[in-house]
């Protein structure tokens, strides 16, 4: 059970939550966070989930793929050439 605080919004401390996770290694480099994984594991609205994953996002935590999803950066250079 998340103890939530309430001087800062729910999406803001999931990204807290996930970036500890990334720097410890317990989400290691390509791994797949889906809005489904964060609604289901931290009981969150999907909005606030879609928030959580936009700010590891900026914050270059993850990278998305249209059609694929998102996953745990750095992002790897395009293949297309």
């Amino acid at each position: 059970m998340i103890d939530w605080r309430d001087d800062l919004p729910r999406w803001e401390q999931i990204v807290r939550i996930i970036r500890r996770r990334i720097s410890t290694g317990e989400y290691r480099q390509g791994r797949m966070i889906t809005e489904r994984q964060i609604t289901e594991e931290f009981g969150v609205a999907k909005i606030t989930a879609r928030k959580a994953v936009a700010g590891l996002r900026d914050r270059g935590l993850v990278y998305t793929r249209p059609n694929l999803g998102s996953f745990v950066g750095p992002e790897p250079p395009d293949d297309e050439d």
